[in-house]
């Protein structure tokens, strides 16, 4: 009896996290706040949640979450393009692929990693860390690949410049710095809600 009833608080408060995961991720796709619009490019920190979900609750919890991110960016490309590679975002291939494999990425790096260095003290904060940098890795190339296989030569037609040298330019402005920030940012944030879910228990 006592089981069933932990089990299902354990059930509603990952439906729960899930849910809020999902609404930062709105909020954070639909404001300046996590969609920064650049002539070039929209820079985005709305994966995050994404990130963060895989890492506390699971892949499929994170898949849900990046599926939210993936779907309102192919809304945002439908209803407002900013900037000169956001009509290709129309493409599910472009908008919605990449992000779903966010997790993917994050929940399996951090898994193995936490596997393999399981007997070193900062184990499971270096695969924490490592899985942030792959699965906010895993946006930026999935995209950027996605929209060279599929669309180079509209790029060039639409830029006058070659696409690779266009989606080289856009990586080496933001990459390092925004997986940086996003290190920084999930690795307290799930070392905390994992010390929540453990004192929970």
């Amino acid at each position: 009896m006592m089981t069933a009833i932990a089990q299902k608080r354990s059930s509603t408060k990952t439906l729960t996290l899930t849910a809020v995961m999902i609404a930062l991720t709105l909020i954070l796709a639909f404001t300046p706040i996590g969609m920064i619009r650049l002539p070039l490019v929209s820079i985005t920190i709305a994966h995050i949640p994404a990130i963060i979900a895989a890492l506390v609750l699971g892949l499929s919890e994170g898949f849900a979450v990046a599926l939210t991110f993936g779907l309102s960016s192919l809304f945002l490309a439908i209803s407002a393009p900013g900037s000169i590679l956001d009509p290709f975002f129309v493409n599910p291939l472009v908008s919605v692929l990449p992000r779903a494999l966010i997790p993917v990425t994050a929940y399996f790096t951090y898994k193995g990693l936490c596997k393999v260095l399981k007997n070193l003290r900062q184990g499971e904060n270096i695969a924490i860390i490592t899985a942030a940098v792959v699965g906010n890795l895993t946006n930026t190339f999935g995209v950027y690949f996605m929209l060279y296989i599929l669309y180079a030569q509209q790029i060039f037609e639409k830029s006058g410049k070659p696409a690779l040298s266009l989606i080289l330019t856009a990586i080496s402005t933001t990459t390092l710095y925004k997986t940086i920030g996003v290190a920084l940012i999930v690795f307290p944030i799930v070392k905390a809600l994992k010390r929540f879910q453990r004192s929970s228990r």
